[in-house]
């Protein structure tokens, strides 16, 4: 008896065994819907007549009764709670009887329809509560104070239970009014029989036409299917959408291909998806909905479906330019919450519509209020249809002052009704006629409220329509990110910054203006400008010797040193200073194209890549062939000078011309074009940036990019390739070691060991200083630059610093250069006194085969030589009588013998 109070008065055990059937078990008298009571204290007793009694729910003055069988439901109608008014009052009010409202509904958690049937039953229930209080006390009719009473009997959601209890409800002489269930379907099977019966029937639950057409006793308070989207399909259309896709549950139709046509609208898809189907029953109309992208993308049905829906566009990223809803719009927002946020529904009821109820005294407003206090939940539009069914009925009692159906049903069908969903006429077909507005969700930090946008004169007030809508990205960005604290955000979800210093990173919910970009590691500018100068340089030093060894070709000690390879060096040294070009443009992003916004690697190629793809492998290619060119020179020339001193060893003639030797070259060239040939088919170098540092939301924020296989394998081929060129150069230095004493005129061959030796250190070194500064770019970068010049340069320098030096300032009066030594044996074994004056010309050894022309006086002591001729004279018979002469002389085609 306290205001929170629930009274259940039922029959005893004993009575229902003695006064009921065996199918009266099917009906389970202890449903009820809890409803906190804020009325008057309610009297202290009640008397219940009849012995068939069940349930009586106090403080909604409702009865309900949830059958779970159909078996002998004839007789139902007979076993209804009858309220002794009589004795029965209200606080104040005083009640000469009753008017009670009947209705099927679903009542059970686990009934498809019971979330928006719920929604209608507690708007049925505050709106009684409301009457009978003491605000009104009930209706009067004929000097008489009636109150209102509500029976509903549990549907299952089923047609079959419905028509059942519909057959029951008008089979019998009891009074008063039928409301509808929930839901068309539902409304068909019971509209019929009620007008057979000629019983007043209003149905807040329906909208589709043939519900009504023909059955003059039957209205409807929620306004024609097609009505509720027209005005939402018109205003977008106008906003110059062009094409339109609807997915409808079955039974809800919500004709949107006749509104297509109206505004000239393609449609291009209008599937049935079947009955109360779930989110991934959807998932392929969505899908395929991604591919037709239609500007407008409708969504009607019933219940949980809006919100299904909008579950599977969520997980296929489906982001039409709108989204309608029709039906289930206002349970969609309790279903997926602020997912639902910039779509848009067709409704005819908004809580912010004009219009004060005749009965209740409620606006649209305060009737959302009273509902939420009594529910926690928000009204929806099938709350207000329910409110005005009851309020329709009593303000057409009151102004006739009569029961009669035939006479209300007349009154009705011409009236006009104010009432908390709007101020309500019936069109022919007894369907109510106000006219549809448009909803769009907004953005709230919890939730999202859904605002009347169009038609302008019932938009609230700061509100219009907002199209396109955004993307999912977009509306994580607005609820989400921080996005808001530095800037605004987009429709495609990324963060428009307001400071022009910033940049925008991340998308959706990590969307974000910060002033860190990502550091792609470039070489600076500065390391570049050292290696093209470096480049410079040996491009300058190759041209001069070039053109020296060209120019002076014809001159001994160039003939003797055979021009062809002193050019080769030139050529070979050249080319790989030119590995420093290619090295220089090994700059670039991603393989991939990058999101600027999130910096994630999208699926779209670079095309820029290519050319640096070709930048690394041109590096190796310049190396390994100026390698070959220069080395092969160099060994060709110390290979010379050993089979000479071979040939010197046995006092034999060796002539080594320049054929002789190109083999060398032309082979070693060879095997290092086949190894870069094979790389570059096999598994090339690629260009592969790679990210080092991931700053806020995971955005990149520092990456190196290096020149790698794809595959990995060209690490084998470098190791081939440098064991090839290691190897050449040991033999080449074993060589250099073997003709280190011969006393050649011109010292070749001690600055060909020297430039091997050198090109061995640089190797030795370079590489492990490779593999350490390999994450930094700048160091990277100079040490491969150094690298190249140090070989080229050093080579260079080595060849040809000695051999243009000794020519150009200790040269003869004939332009030759002055031999370093010279001597003479003859067989005598007595000293002799060489003077340059001596024209004597019978044993000689000069480098060039030439006299000594007016050489400074030298006297050389050669006794300890003939001591050791005479010695081998002694062991070998032959060569006693023989006069000796050895000699380094130049033959024409430039060899030595």
């Amino acid at each position: 008896h306290s205001d929170d109070t629930v009274v259940i008065v039922r029959s005893a055990k004993g009575r229902r065994r003695s006064h009921q059937p065996d199918s009266v078990r099917h009906i389970n008298s202890l449903h009820c819907v809890y409803s906190k009571y804020q009325g008057p204290p309610l009297p202290n007793k009640l008397q219940l007549v009849g012995p068939g009694d069940y349930i009586l729910l106090l403080t909604t003055m409702s009865v309900q009764v949830n059958v779970r069988g159909t078996d002998d439901l004839a007789g139902l109608s007979s076993h209804l709670v009858q309220i002794n008014t009589s004795s029965s009052s209200v606080s104040a009010c005083n009640f000469d009887g009753m008017i009670v409202f009947s209705q099927p509904l679903s009542l059970h958690e686990d009934d498809g329809k019971y979330p928006v049937a719920h929604l209608q039953q507690v708007a049925y229930e505050i709106t009684i509560d409301r009457i009978n209080s003491p605000y009104r006390c009930g209706v009067v009719v004929d000097g008489k104070r009636y109150g209102v009473a509500l029976a509903t009997y549990g549907d299952n959601s089923s047609k079959e239970m419905v028509e059942s209890i519909a057959q029951s409800l008008t089979s019998t002489n009891s009074t008063g009014f039928l409301l509808g269930p929930y839901s068309s379907g539902l409304t068909k099977m019971m509209s019929p029989l009620v007008n057979d019966a000629k019983r007043l029937f209003v149905a807040a639950g329906s909208t589709q036409t043939p519900v009504f057409e023909g059955n003059e006793y039957v209205f409807g308070t929620l306004g024609p299917s097609q009505e509720k989207l027209e005005a939402a399909i018109k205003a977008l259309a106008g906003l110059g959408a062009k094409t339109i896709a609807v997915v409808h549950e079955d039974g809800s139709p919500c004709y949107v291909p006749y509104l297509a046509e109206v505004n000239g609208l393609q449609l291009v898809m209008d599937a049935n998806a079947g009955a109360s189907p779930s989110s991934d029953d959807l998932d392929p109309y969505v899908k395929n909905l991604t591919t037709l992208a239609p500007d407008i993308s409708v969504a009607c049905g019933y219940g949980s479906y809006c919100g299904n829906w909008v579950k599977s566009m969520r997980r296929q990223n489906f982001s039409p330019k709108a989204q309608l809803f029709a039906t289930c719009t206002d349970q969609v927002k309790d279903d997926v919450g602020s997912d639902v946020a910039y779509m848009m529904a067709g409704t005819d009821w908004h809580p912010t519509m004009k219009g004060i109820d005749e009965v209740t005294g409620w606006s649209a407003s305060e009737f959302s209020v009273q509902f939420d206090k009594r529910s926690y939940r928000s009204a929806a539009y099938q709350s207000a249809a329910a409110s005005a069914s009851i309020s329709v009925v009593l303000q057409a009692i009151e102004r006739t002052g009569t029961m009669d159906d035939d006479i209300l049903r007349e009154y009705i069908a011409n009236a006009y009704f104010p009432t908390v969903k709007s101020n309500l006429t019936f069109d022919e077909n007894g369907q109510a006629f106000g006219g549809s507005v448009m909803l769009q969700f907004v953005s709230g930090e919890d939730s999202s409220d859904a605002m009347v946008v169009y038609p302008p004169e019932k938009a609230a007030e700061g509100y219009s329509i907002i199209y396109p809508m955004p993307t999912w990205e977009g509306k994580d960005c607005i609820q989400v990110s921080d996005c808001e604290l530095t800037g605004t955000c987009a429709p495609d979800g990324t963060c428009v910054c307001t400071n022009p210093n910033d940049r925008s990173i991340g998308v959706g919910p990590t969307a974000l203006c910060t002033n860190i970009s990502e550091d792609f590691t470039h070489v600076s500018d500065s390391y570049y400008a050292v290696g093209y100068s470096l480049f410079a340089i040996q491009t300058f030093l190759s041209i001069i010797c070039m053109a020296w060894t060209l120019n002076f070709r014809k001159r001994t000690i160039v003939k003797a040193s055979q021009p062809e390879y002193m050019s080769l060096i030139c050529i070979g040294v050249w080319i790989i200073a030119c590995g420093i070009i290619p090295l220089s443009l090994q700059e670039g992003g991603y393989r991939n194209l990058q999101n600027v916004n999130t910096g994630e690697i999208t699926d779209e190629p670079n095309e820029d890549i290519q050319k640096i793809d070709a930048h690394c492998m041109a590096y190796p290619w310049l190396f390994a062939i100026g390698f070959a060119l220069t080395f092969g020179a160099l060994f060709a020339k110390i290979w010379r000078i050993n089979k000479l001193m071979q040939g010197a060893s046995t006092f034999r003639r060796v002539h080594v011309g320049v054929k002789d030797v190109a083999g060398f070259v032309i082979g070693l060239l060879t095997l290092e074009v086949l190894i870069m040939l094979t790389w570059q088919l096999v598994d090339p170098l690629q260009w592969q940036r790679s990210v080092v540092t991931y700053g806020v939301n995971g955005y990149p924020v520092k990456s190196v990019g290096v020149c790698t296989s794809a595959n990995g394998n060209g690490m084998y081929f470098i190791i081939v390739l440098a064991a090839v060129n290691i190897a050449c150069l040991l033999l080449a230095l074993y060589l250099s070691y073997k003709v280190r004493s011969i006393p050649s005129e011109y010292q070749e061959s001690k600055w060909i060991t020297a430039s091997i030796l050198s090109m061995f250190q640089v190797a030795i070194i370079g590489v492990p200083v490779l593999v350490i500064v390999q994450e930094e770019s700048d160091a990277l970068y100079l040490v491969n630059v150094m690298i190249l010049f140090l070989l080229s340069s050093t080579v260079t320098l080595l060849m040809f610093g000695p051999k243009i030096y000794q020519f150009h300032v200790h040269t003869t009066q004939s332009g030759d250069a002055a031999p370093r030594r010279a001597f003479a044996v003859t067989p005598a074994k007595s000293v002799m006194n060489l003077t340059a004056a001596s024209s004597s010309r019978s044993m000689s050894l000069s480098g060039s085969g030439r006299g000594w022309d007016d050489a400074p006086s030298t006297r050389l002591n050669i006794g300890k030589l003939n001591e050791e001729l005479n010695q081998e004279e002694e062991q070998t018979e032959p060569r006693r009588e023989k006069s000796v002469k050895w000699a380094v002389q130049s033959d024409n085609d430039g060899a030595s013998d």
